[in-house]
């Protein structure tokens, strides 16, 4: 409202207020002026948002992809003997595993119905994620210890023992001892890996 609409609405109040019982004229006017004034200027929350025709018309946002984050692994120089040794191809493997923010975390798990056999197929999988960091198909024990325990395959009395035994001897080329080095797969072990990569893959929905 410019100037000489609001005298002009100031004048026609004061014709109003003036037709009003004396008592009630300053009364009157006063709350004609407020209502005036509140056209001109009305307040904040009555005011429609710039564009609030236009609002209604723009499509929500979809949701991120749950796998917007993640990304396929990387293939290095052991991965790509892996595939070629055990036949297993980088679908099953990205089946498997994943990569996120630069970290290797598993898809698909095993599922041992022995806490020895848990052992050992996530002895395998450690070697695989440090085969994707550090293109090395390695695992020392404390971190195959950690894993074990966090997955429920934890036999404290005998983890130790269970390295030393014929069927782990064969899959790493020396034993894995508490606090000691990380030791490399051997070929027998390489090969273990790949079919329990292509397994836990054939598993994935």
């Amino acid at each position: 409202m410019d100037f000489k609409q609001l005298k002009s609405g100031i004048k026609e109040i004061s014709e109003i207020a003036a037709s009003v019982p004396e008592p009630f004229r300053l009364k009157c006017f006063e709350t004609l002026l407020n209502g005036l004034l509140a056209e001109e200027n009305p307040p904040h929350e009555l005011r429609p948002p710039k564009d609030s025709a236009k609002k209604d018309d723009v499509p929500p946002k979809p949701p991120a992809s749950p796998t917007a984050a993640l990304s396929p692994i990387q293939m290095n120089s052991q991965l790509r003997l892996l595939t070629l040794k055990g036949a297993v191809t980088e679908d099953e493997l990205n089946k498997v595993v994943f990569a996120e923010n630069g970290e290797v975390n598993f898809v698909q798990e095993p599922h041992p119905s022995g806490i020895r056999e848990g052992q050992l197929e996530w002895s395998l999988l450690m070697a695989l994620k440090n085969g994707i960091l550090k293109n090395v198909l390695e695992a020392d024990a404390e971190e195959i210890r950690s894993k074990c325990i966090d997955a429920g395959f934890y036999d404290k009395a005998n983890f130790a023992a269970n390295f030393k035994s014929q069927k782990f001897t064969a899959l790493f080329k020396g034993t894995l001892k508490a606090q000691g080095p990380a030791v490399a797969l051997s070929p027998e072990g390489q090969l273990a890996l790949a079919a329990l990569i292509k397994r836990l893959a054939s598993e994935a929905k």
